[in-house]
């Protein structure tokens, strides 16, 4: 069972100060490495397994649900790999700016075993190590998918499983492996945090060691036993550059692992065709009891700010002590080759970005009336809409030093609407890479309300436009649904 408790503030600062150095001279990741898959011992069974969900219009939801018989594994033995995916009904994987999957967790007895998100970093053991698993086991599913568009859907989630049987040979000499879950938002169930754009030093932000100075030290966790940690890879969301795998011991504290985020495309750094580098097969690092695991990720703040942003770190620590070298003692001895466990993925590719001639210029429009009120309902903003004709699609006016209230009509336990600066004029197609998000001060949050603490839902329907605001013509996107475009003015009534 993984246990958490805070360190002495030595320990953490020792940690911060080792993460910035790297920071500080640190770019984005170029050449991506080869892909490379474990082999896998002999009596290994593959199989995909298949969950059928029903999507509601623009759902974002932070969901749980026990895994039936015919979702896992029929008889006792090892997980040692695991592959995760999104279906469309029929059969084929949908783009991931229309549905993607946020994330795919499994966890036997309460406890993580394996996850991954959008980038769809796949699980490859090294050889002769595995998830113990057995049938009486109570399983769980925790998954979020972002469905992008107004319309419902009939999804799959799919995922292949590499399980080692305890009925072959190869079983009886497997090491059993647990997930040190280590993530700069430790304890909380849906762990993100905002990027302010320019934040940190030079258009890099790094966080928590850059984050707010009252911020509660929660990246970090500690070890319960000896043993070797045996892969790791990590994640993050667009804009991300690199997450920073460390280990303190009494008041040393080293790097084991950087994951570099390797990018696909035109749209470096911004959209999620993204493969992360994980650890070679033979990397390892013996442990002690007490020994603490830290993580770091560090973005680029310089083209855009980030929402719900992430830095987790899963790795794989052995229940018994499997070699390794101690990296107090002999940390050049530690592999830190990366590899992929997949290349570009098709669906994953980004179009958005180009020339349409779907939403109108707000700063060329005249002006829409005086409103103190927008009511969004239906996949619109009533009034001000970029995509709406007349005078319904023209920016409602707001006085210098007074507010525009939005509010979220749709059904708020349910579809959640933002309203987020987006860089005049804002009219080029939607996808994973834009709009972009220009500010993080002027954010409205998830309007509409959740479980709290598993969502980002900010639990109220309602937020009014700053009162500090220049005169001039505002646009703004949805988030959750990027196809949303609107916009209003700020000027002074005419006398």
């Amino acid at each position: 069972m993984i246990r958490r408790r805070r360190l002495a503030l030595p320990v953490l600062l020792i940690a911060l100060a080792a993460t910035l150095q790297g920071a500080a001279s640190a770019g984005a990741a170029s050449t991506p490495p080869k892909v490379v898959k474990p082999a896998l011992p002999a009596g290994t069974v593959t199989k995909t397994y298949r969950v059928p969900i029903s999507i509601k219009p623009g759902q974002n939801l932070n969901l749980y649900e026990y895994m039936k018989a015919n979702e896992r594994p029929s008889e006792s033995g090892w997980i040692i790999g695991f592959k995760p995916n999104l279906k469309l009904a029929d059969g084929s994987t949908p783009p991931v700016d229309q549905l993607h999957l946020h994330h795919l967790v499994m966890l036997i007895n309460s406890q993580i075993v394996v996850a991954s998100g959008e980038e769809k970093t796949r699980i490859t053991l090294p050889t002769g190590f595995g998830y113990r698993y057995r049938t009486s086991d109570r399983m769980l599913l925790n998954h979020m998918i972002h469905n992008l568009t107004a319309r419902p859907e009939q999804v799959v989630f799919e995922y292949t499983v590499d399980f080692l049987p305890d009925t072959a040979p190869a079983a009886a000499s497997i090491i059993g492996v647990e997930t040190q879950f280590v993530d700069v938002e430790g304890g909380k169930a849906y762990p993100v945090f905002d990027v302010k754009r320019r934040a940190g030093v030079n258009g890099r932000y790094t966080y928590p060691a850059q984050g707010p100075a009252s911020l509660a030290p929660r990246n970090r966790v500690r070890i319960q036993h000896n043993g070797t940690l045996v892969s790791t890879a990590g994640h993050l969301h667009p804009g991300g550059l690199y997450t920073d795998l460390f280990i303190t011991r009494g008041n040393r504290t080293v790097k084991i692992f950087r994951s570099n985020a390797y990018y696909y495309g035109a749209a470096k750094m911004t959209s999620w065709n993204v493969s992360m580098g994980a650890t070679s097969p033979s990397w390892r690092v013996a442990v002690k009891r007490g020994d603490v695991l830290s993580v770091q990720v560090t973005y680029d703040s310089s083209k855009a700010a980030w929402y719900e942003s992430m830095g987790i770190s899963p790795a794989a620590l052995s229940d018994v002590p499997a070699g390794g070298a101690d990296p107090f003692t002999n940390l050049g001895a530690i592999d830190q080759t990366e590899v992929l466990t997949h290349g570009e993925l098709k669906e994953n590719r980004d179009y958005g970005g180009r020339k349409t001639w779907g939403y109108s210029d707000a700063r060329k429009l005249a002006d829409g009336p005086t409103l103190s009120q927008v009511k969004v309902k239906d996949f619109l903003y009533g009034q001000g809409d970029l995509t709406m004709p007349g005078k319904k699609g023209l920016p409602p006016v707001v006085a210098p030093g007074k507010s525009i209230t939005f509010i979220n009509q749709d059904p708020t336990s349910e579809i959640f609407h933002t309203i987020t600066p987006c860089k005049s004029p804002c009219t080029l197609s939607t996808g994973i890479s834009y709009p972009l998000a220009d500010s993080v001060q002027v954010d409205s949050g998830e309007l509409g309300f959740g479980p709290a603490g598993t969502t980002a839902a900010a639990n109220r329907a309602t937020w009014s436009t700053p009162t500090y605001l220049k005169k001039g013509t505002y646009s703004y996107f949805c988030r959750i649904h990027p196809f949303m475009r609107g916009a209003f003015r700020v000027k002074a009534p005419k006398r």
